[in-house]
């Protein structure tokens, strides 16, 4: 076994202890609430927000493509977002784990270049992290004005936020630069020992000087893409808003924003959909704002609902795709014969 296989493992087992810890504990108080108050009505409003949550990153990415002159279909980006979604989610690497896939299709579905696809995905990347560690920010912020938070842990939050900001600067500037990030580090750590292909590194640099000729000569296109976040982010309120409302909580911003903090913040954690840190997470947030650990219990059992059914549509488009490459190696071999 090696040892990737056997850190997955690992991280399996200890997300499902935690995660049957929490079941144990919350699990029966957490589906009565849901059963008792369910309304669908707002269950179904919190849907209809979530898929156009998954067409707003999908718009937010042809942006940017458009930005390196790559026409590509709205509906061929949201399938390909969707399929990226589903790997990610089975991944230990939840805002990583899709991206290789989403290169490849792009590639073979409209025809763009992995370099310039690569490029594409990393700038929407940028824009999403950037956002993302403005809420953390606001996040805290809130943070500020509850008593019942510790100091010791406002601080710890308020310097993962201070490092995350000062890898996006350190990246921006190197970039803008010429310097590079990825090149850098793959010198620095003398990853070229471990990878052998002779042209991986000029594929590095052709990637960082293609971000590079974004950051310098398409600032209206990535200024575009941060408002298309940020509109993403005013709608994923109001889908946390629906959601709550849906059991029967009628939870405050203030809340709904922490909520979606915790929710960015376990997706870093490096285990396949953040199993039990979720719910470790969200119980932990309501048993300190209301003293209801069920409440952050329940919104996570329906959030996984919302995840498994967006998963099986990205493996149903993952299979009709590599179907379609099947067929077409297939017919390609028939005409070689011939």
């Amino acid at each position: 076994m090696n040892k990737k296989r056997l850190n997955l493992i690992i991280s399996l087992l200890i997300g499902l202890g935690i995660f049957g810890f929490f079941l144990y504990r919350l699990g029966p108080e957490s589906i009565l609430l849901i059963t008792r108050n369910i309304n669908f009505f707002y269950l179904l409003i919190f849907f209809v927000l979530t898929t156009l949550t998954f067409f707003l990153i999908a718009w937010r990415w042809q942006v940017i493509l458009r930005a390196y002159k790559k026409r590509v279909s709205f509906f061929t980006i949201v399938r390909q977002t969707l399929a990226g979604y589903a790997v990610s989610y089975v991944t230990p690497f939840e805002r990583l784990g899709g991206e290789p896939l989403r290169a490849y299709m792009l590639k073979k579905e409209a025809k763009v270049d992995l370099k310039t696809g690569i490029s594409s995905i990393i700038m929407d990347k940028f824009v999403e992290l950037t956002g993302a560690g403005l809420f953390g920010f606001l996040g805290w912020m809130m943070l500020l004005y509850l008593r019942e938070v510790s100091s010791y842990l406002k601080l710890i939050l308020a310097l993962l936020l201070a490092f995350t900001f000062s890898l996006l600067f350190v990246f921006y500037y190197r970039t803008i630069t010429g310097k590079g990030s990825f090149s850098s580090l793959f010198n620095f750590f003398r990853l070229y020992k471990i990878i052998k292909s002779e042209n991986f590194f000029d594929v590095l640099e052709n990637v960082e000087k293609k971000m590079k000729k974004f950051f310098s000569e398409h600032k209206k296109e990535f200024l575009f893409s941060f408002l298309i976040y940020l509109l993403y982010g005013i709608i994923v309120i109001f889908e946390f808003k629906f959601l709550f409302l849906s059991f029967g909580v009628d939870a405050s911003l203030i809340e709904i924003v922490l909520t979606i903090v915790v929710f960015g913040f376990v997706s870093f954690i490096p285990v396949p959909a953040s199993l039990g840190f979720l719910e470790a997470g969200q119980s932990g947030l309501f048993m300190l704002l209301r003293g209801q650990g069920n409440i952050g219990f329940a919104l996570s059992l329906i959030l996984r609902l919302r995840a498994l059914i967006f998963v099986a549509i990205g493996f149903a488009i993952i299979s009709y795709f590599s179907g379609k490459q099947i067929s077409s190696l297939r017919k390609n071999i028939k005409t070689l014969k011939t």
